[in-house]
């Protein structure tokens, strides 16, 4: 019989026991099947058992164990609330940056000019990136938001109601590593926004959010007028199914 040699790197000395084994089969046209067999001792040696077929359900749940157990090397700076496997969640504190637009003809004039770019004071925001989401949200005040912390509807154009970020053509980091939370920020906050997406309203403003965008670039207000978000009636926590004491 041939054996291959192997070593794991565990955080420290005798974490991890060798409980089971996974075999993997594949099949046409893309499909597989997974047996799970237990692990006997025999002779001082581990041999795999009898097994039996892994069920989807038993499929995730190794998948989220195993995500658990994916290790972040370093400080993390308080601007990073939440990480689970690829995802990770940030907050950005209040703050003075440029924003640009580039508007329709159906828009312009009342907006004043088809692009336009200014200066301009922001809320809190709260983002969220994985392979698979990229979602914002507004927060009020300038303290780090906790589990506890109402969420509120970004008032920027190209974003919907669930918070997700419509990409467009700007391009994005590729990881979501804390290092790149920076280049995640640029890719949205420096892009251009265009228009508004899906139902609802993106700001409580009289004349809507060209409206209230127009005002902003023309510098009606010294800091961010919070009273215009939108609560969407949930709490950081509630977003990631964890509780205020977690």
């Amino acid at each position: 019989m041939n054996q291959a040699e192997f070593s794991i790197q565990a955080p420290s000395a005798g974490t991890v026991h060798l409980r089971r084994a996974v075999l993997i089969y594949d099949g046409q046209q893309g499909s597989a099947l997974a047996t799970v067999h237990d692990i006997e001792e025999v002779d001082g040696e581990a041999v795999i058992g009898a097994g039996q077929a892994m069920t989807p359900r038993a499929a995730m749940d190794l998948a989220r164990a195993l995500l658990k157990r994916t290790a972040h090397g370093g400080f993390l700076p308080e601007t990073v609330l939440y990480m689970d496997g690829d995802l990770i969640v940030w907050w950005v504190p209040p703050a003075r940056c440029h924003i640009a637009f580039r508007v329709d003809e159906e828009h312009a004039e009342a907006f004043g000019g088809r692009e336009r770019g200014e200066s301009v004071p922001h809320p809190g925001l709260v983002f969220a990136a994985s392979s698979r989401v990229w979602r914002v949200w507004a927060v009020k005040g300038a303290s780090r938001p906790t589990p506890a912390t109402a969420l509120y509807q970004v008032p920027y154009f190209n974003v919907d109601v669930r918070g997700n970020i419509c990409q467009g053509n700007a391009p994005v980091p590729e990881g979501t590593t804390v290092e790149k939370i920076a280049a995640w920020n640029d890719a949205f906050l420096r892009s251009y926004f265009t228009h508004p997406n899906g139902p609802g309203k993106l700001v409580r403003y009289r004349g809507g959010a060209y409206a209230f965008w127009r005002e902003m670039l023309d510098g009606r207000f010294r800091r961010f007028p919070e009273r215009v978000l939108v609560d969407v009636k949930m709490t950081l926590g509630g977003l990631l199914g964890i509780t205020e004491g977690t």
